[in-house]
């Protein structure tokens, strides 16, 4: 679903419906949120609109309940089938797009998947840890895909396809390890710990423990402890300062926000849960977070965030939260 223009009230309303039925209809996707974010904050006339028919569709819930349900006293014959409620039907229809949409996307196998045995992924929420090749052990996080590399028999590095993951190579390993990302080559020395890092076409590699070398292009960047270099298709970053145990703290099951933007910080939280959570009020978006989340927090997390900033929650099918 396309981003959408407004030239009157009753252009917004309608608009408003339309998102409300999209998002309700277990077809959105990632870029249909982004969208929708987009929409919301173009214009206050759309945030207005949206919250109008959310809070219809809140009203319909016990009303259409109550048809649903009929009194005691009247005796309604049998019907061929079972009828469903409004929100049993939209969160069944829901699963069930999302579920289709899911296997489409990443194969039944979550683990190795395809039948590619040189293929590791992990489904959103869940952390992995293996030992690819004696030497090298890898931690992946959420929504994590990785293809090994190597040469005959003997794998030699990998490719971080999406996600993160920490790559721990032993100092009692002759040869280094190479990770690619994108069209970057990582050369982790034996003895050394790298994060690397891949979600939306922004990379990113944090050494931990000795020392890795980036290549982009001509360009070779030295990483050394505690140091991060991100770089995107528009060149490598200068190498800045890390706190590791803050970065890198999802490989203790725990999320931590040091003066974040909120709106980048659901942005992050959505990798680990299913559905999305959506701020559609701009200035809600750019209020200030510091916080801590635990993973198992993440069923919850958008009812925290309601109760600490105030914020009003619509609850969707699909776990899609929408947040004002």
């Amino acid at each position: 679903m396309s981003d959408m223009g407004t030239t009157s009230i009753e252009d917004s309303e309608r608009q408003a419906r339309a998102w409300l039925v999209h998002l309700t209809s277990g077809t959105a996707t990632r870029e249909d949120a982004e969208a929708f974010r987009r929409w919301c904050l173009s214009d206050e006339g759309h945030a207005e609109a949206f919250a109008r028919t959310r809070r219809m569709w809140e009203d319909l819930g016990p009303a259409i309940a109550r048809h649903d349900r009929p009194e005691r006293s009247e005796r309604v014959p049998p019907r061929h089938g079972v009828r469903m409620g409004r929100r049993m039907f939209l969160a069944t229809a829901v699963g069930a797009a999302i579920a289709a949409l899911f296997v489409g996307r990443h194969g039944m196998d979550l683990g190795v998947g395809g039948g590619d045995a040189s293929r590791v992924r992990t489904a959103v929420g869940e952390q992995r840890r293996l030992e690819v090749v004696p030497g090298v052990t890898v931690e992946m996080n959420t929504a994590t895909d990785i293809g090994l590399r190597g040469s005959g028999e003997a794998v030699t590095g990998m490719r971080l396809r999406g996600g993160e993951a920490v790559v721990r190579v032993d100092a009692s390993r002759k040869a280094p390890f190479v990770v690619e990302i994108a069209d970057a080559r990582v050369v982790s020395v034996p003895g050394s710990s790298v994060a690397v890092r891949c979600i939306d076409s922004e990379s990113a590699v944090t050494c931990l423990d000795g020392e890795a070398i980036l290549s982009v292009g001509s360009t070779k960047t030295r990483v050394k402890p505690a140091q991060q270099v991100a770089f995107d298709d528009g060149g490598v970053a200068a190498a800045v300062a890390v706190n590791t145990d803050t970065a890198l703290a999802w490989r203790n099951r725990v999320l931590i926000y040091d003066n974040q933007p909120l709106a980048d910080v659901v942005a992050d939280i959505n990798r680990y849960r299913p559905g999305r959570i959506v701020i559609t009020d701009r200035t809600l978006g750019e209020r200030r977070v510091h916080a801590r989340f635990t993973l198992d927090q993440m069923a919850d997390v958008a009812t925290l965030i309601e109760d600490a900033y105030g914020a009003h929650a619509t609850h969707l099918p699909g776990g899609w939260v929408l947040l004002s």
